[in-house]
């Protein structure tokens, strides 16, 4: 009996092609997989750091006020890329500290609206954008680190704005009272809160002779008659030596009431004027 041989079918290189391509998929979303499961483990175990650490009480006494503003938007301006780089334990750690804020902010049972949170950084992968959107973080877009993007038209009277670091440039753009054309239609609404580098000690980190420590003293000065409240934030048991960041502040808006009250107090019992109210005009 003669052994007929079957004919193998014909892989032209269109079917060689697909399979190559196939085998490069696969592989791309392994790899995905993998930086996803390790951010994941990541966060975790620095939000579970984060829960037992000072920091976190100090975090949580100052944001459960009973007059605090309505906040129905959490806004995170330069975070920064989350994958493997020198600052990743760092950056991880401000993104929980971004979710443990928001976690003091839910609104009441008969409120109908819902805390929403979003994120901005020109440097976000893909990586950290899928990351993050499995945290419930609608990815925002921005063309430069000194462009406020699309989260100018995201910020309102309702937002508190979350920025573990900004370039001069975006904090001048976020301060200023004459808007960037981007954020042409938040003409005359004002941040509630803002979580963001301590001015204070930013302004420190350069010679007085720098236009860099001008720049932040003058951000300073023209926010001293405002109606903000700066608050420094303390705590340790969370940050590393390795990964410690610039010193954080909240400056919460205070109704006008209070602000001329504390103004007087503070001038009357001589506290500096750095701690008085601050004005975030946006």
């Amino acid at each position: 009996m003669r052994h007929t041989i079957k004919p193998q079918p014909f892989e032209g290189n269109g079917a060689r092609s697909h399979q190559t391509k196939s085998k490069s998929a696969s592989r791309k979303h392994a790899g995905s997989s993998r930086q996803l499961e390790q951010l994941s483990r990541l966060y975790y175990d620095a939000m579970d750091l984060f829960n037992q650490s000072a920091l976190a009480a100090s975090f949580e006494d100052m944001l459960n006020v009973k007059n605090r503003p309505r906040i129905t938007r959490l806004v995170s301006l330069g975070l920064g890329s989350l994958l493997d780089s020198k600052d990743q334990q760092r950056r991880i750690k401000q993104l929980v500290i971004f979710m443990a804020i928001a976690s003091h902010l839910t609104l009441p049972m008969s409120d109908e609206s819902s805390v929403t949170l979003y994120a901005q950084d020109p440097t976000f992968s893909a990586i950290d954008e899928a990351f993050l959107n499995s945290l419930g973080i609608t990815v925002l877009k921005t063309p430069s680190s000194s462009d406020l993007g699309d989260a100018g038209q995201m910020i309102n009277e309702e937002t508190l704005v979350y920025s573990p670091f900004l370039t001069i440039a975006t904090y001048k753009l976020l301060f200023s009272q004459s808007l960037h054309t981007s954020t042409k239609s938040l003409s005359g609404s004002k941040i509630p809160i803002l979580v963001s580098d301590d001015l204070n000690a930013l302004k420190l980190k350069w010679d007085k002779r720098t236009s860099e420590h001008r720049d932040v003293e003058t951000l300073i000065k023209g926010a001293r008659s405002g109606n903000y409240r700066r608050r420094a934030v303390n705590g340790e048991g969370f940050w590393a030596e390795s990964d410690r960041p610039f010193p954080l502040a909240i400056y919460w808006r205070q109704a006008a009431t209070l602000q001329k009250r504390g103004e007087s107090c503070a001038s009357a019992m001589g506290f500096p004027r750095e701690n008085q109210a601050m004005s975030i005009q946006v």
